[in-house]
């Protein structure tokens, strides 16, 4: 009677407690299926049958009825790459399914915009659509306040409208513009402030960095880091004022 080796025993004991797959995820075989030649990788798993019963073992009833006939009768060779084969086949969304989500179900909703664009490429993987589309179709998406200022973004990559819109929406956010956490400014003014800047960025790709409200405050004669927001972008017309203030209104 031959023993087995002490060192396979625990090279197996090893692998199966460092092989901790999460539960199949239907959405996204292929992916789910990455992370387990991963895991595999880390636990230095490499025989096919070792990898065979940790998939199978992570399926729960509605799943394995797919491959029923796989754990029933496991063919000789193969067996990971078997089941492998089958779920994706079986759950892998298809090409048109993917391409009716990314134009119609995938929208920002409480995501981060950065996130949404994570979404979207994930979704366009394979589908051959070209960044001007998507940059379309993300900027569609967008709060109406942010809108304005990626759309004439036109040097940026998609990448960096994301991080500029992940930047607006928090700055706009009710959470983010309340008294509690900006006292003094409120949410409407922040937004007035953004569609200013909207306004000012048009203003400056074509008619370059000069800027009316500087020239309001120097006719009055007052340095223009001593006025507030207010003078500084409405000069005497301005209806309200932030304290401290150094505008001289001309006396008649």
């Amino acid at each position: 009677m031959s023993l087995a080796n002490p060192n396979q025993q625990n090279n197996s004991v090893t692998a199966a407690v460092a092989v901790k797959l999460p539960d199949f995820w239907k959405s996204d075989p292929t992916m789910w299926f990455a992370q387990a030649e991963a895991q595999f990788a880390l636990a230095g798993v490499v025989q096919d049958e070792t990898k065979y019963y940790h998939i199978i073992s992570k399926i729960d009833q509605s799943i394995i009825s797919h491959v029923s006939d796989l754990v029933q009768n496991p063919p000789k060779e193969e067996k990971y790459k078997q089941v492998k084969e089958r779920l994706i086949s079986r759950f892998e969304v298809s090409p048109q399914a993917k391409l009716e989500q990314l134009l119609n179900a995938c929208d920002l909703g409480d995501m981060r915009p950065s996130h949404l664009l994570a979404r979207m490429q994930e979704l366009g993987s394979g589908l051959k659509i070209s960044e001007s589309v998507m940059r379309v179709l993300f900027v569609q998406r967008m709060p109406e306040r942010v809108k304005p200022i990626l759309s004439i973004c036109d040097g940026n990559s998609l990448e960096q409208l994301a991080q500029m819109a992940d930047k607006m929406v928090e700055i706009s956010s009710p959470a983010v513009a309340s008294a509690s956490t900006l006292p003094g400014l409120g949410l409407e003014e922040l937004q007035e402030q953004i569609t200013t800047l909207t306004a000012e960025v048009r203003r400056l790709k074509t008619s370059g960095p000069r800027s009316r409200s500087s020239s309001r405050v120097r006719q009055t004669g007052t340095p223009a880091d001593t006025v507030c927001w207010y003078h500084r972008k409405y000069g005497r017309n301005a209806r309200q004022c932030r304290e401290p203030c150094a505008f001289n209104v001309p006396k008649n």
